[in-house]
């Protein structure tokens, strides 16, 4: 296995949690222990007489999880091409998030631009967030869906490959899953075709966070009291900031993300994308007229699909957007970029304890951040170094 993965990624908590690595592991490794923080790595031994031998598997292995790991590549954000408020017609009169993309959905199966979805939804049994590979209207229509909850999305990604033979994939998940299979596609290594040809399709869900769902389900049950058989579907709304339960009477509970930040996935803190920039088609709430859905195309496929669910007549759009609002996210991003610089920096001054070659990257990095003249080798002779000197706070 990768030893940049585990350094880079998994030491440094910032596992975006898709499971793309999972799925292209090509001696099946890597595997989830429970809700952790990120995979675990399978434990293989072999017995030679009384002798027990622990094998290293990932030896001579190709490192698909390091080729296809959205946190071990930076990529500019996709320009986008129409931004629109979006609200379902037909049988459901709706603008909610998840109804606007499964309109999107029934309205691409039905006319062939793709043959499957792989999908988030909600086992209405246990509650338990789930992916799902998706191959018909019913199923779609049927999905109960889930934001804000975390699952890790491409962990199914073979069964649809592989199992299905599907040829015209949509992966629907938060903003990670579309980094993921972005950087999947842009991968030159041509033992990875038969996922970069079956993919057709990403559409992203606004996302400023996910959460561990047993957590929650947990404090919905203990602390507001809601029996999980009451409960019909639970997600998140970033703009509203609220975690939101709704019951089988059709009541809804809220509870307030502040709540439950606790049960945030570490990776989370380390995602620059809120809305979806590295999908065909981003939808979310930030932005949206009053009972509609924020929706973004980014390509020609995102276009496209968008069109084909209006000629349908599965989706009504408007002009109005709150462009300040989806202008505020984006600054919120780059403050994220600006955390990750520093986990960079931090990991390129370990390299540079080992590799003197290195300290002259982590002085440049030093100085651009810091945005001093320059950094300092060593106090004066008989002075004390002052770190903070001169430091803008």
């Amino acid at each position: 296995m990768s030893k940049l993965l585990e350094r880079d990624v998994w030491a440094m908590d910032r596992c975006a949690g898709c499971g793309l690595c999972i799925a292209t592991c090509s001696k099946g490794m890597l595997h989830w222990d429970g809700e952790g923080g990120h995979p675990a790595r399978e434990t293989r031994q072999k017995t030679i007489g009384l002798t027990t031998i622990p094998l290293d598997s990932c030896t001579f292995c190709e490192v698909f999880c390091e080729e296809t790991c959205p946190r071990l590549h930076e990529w500019e954000g996709l320009a986008a091409r129409r931004v629109v408020s979006a609200r379902t017609k037909g049988v459901t009169d709706s603008g909610e998030v998840n109804e606007v993309i499964k309109n999107l959905l029934i309205a691409a199966l039905s006319t062939g631009l793709i043959d499957g979805a792989i999908m988030n939804c909600m086992d209405g049994w246990t509650m338990q967030p789930q992916a799902k590979v998706l191959t018909r209207v019913e199923e779609v229509a049927d999905c109960l869906g889930m934001e804000g909850l975390w699952v890790p999305t491409l962990d199914v990604l073979n069964e649809a490959v592989y199992q299905r033979k599907l040829r015209r994939i949509a992966v629907i998940g938060p903003p990670c899953a579309s980094e993921a299979i972005r950087t999947l596609l842009a991968s030159q290594d041509e033992r990875l075709n038969p996922y970069k040809e079956a993919i057709a399709l990403r559409v992203a869900v606004f996302c400023t966070g996910v959460y561990y769902p047993s957590s929650v389900l947990q404090f919905l049950v203990e602390m507001v009291g809601v029996s999980r058989h009451d409960m019909k579907r639970i997600y998140t709304s970033p703009r509203d900031k609220e975690l939101r339960v709704v019951l089988w009477n059709d009541s809804t509970k809220t509870v307030p993300l502040a709540k439950i930040e606790r049960y945030t996935r570490p990776g989370c803190a380390s995602c620059d994308d809120f809305l979806g920039e590295s999908a065909d088609i981003g939808v979310g709430k930030v932005g949206a007229k009053d009972g509609h859905s924020t929706l973004i195309t980014r390509s020609e496929v995102g276009d496209l699909c968008l069109q084909n669910a209006l000629d349908f007549g599965l989706l009504d759009v408007v002009e109005e957007v709150d462009d300040q609002a989806l202008t505020r996210a984006k600054e919120e991003k780059e403050r994220r970029d600006r955390a990750e610089a520093f986990d960079g920096l931090m990991l390129m001054m370990l390299d540079a304890l080992r590799e003197p070659r290195r300290r002259q990257e982590v002085k440049e990095q030093f100085v651009r951040l810091y945005e001093v003249d320059r950094m300092p080798e060593r106090a004066e002779e008989g002075q004390r170094y002052d770190p903070c000197a001169g430091c803008q706070g």
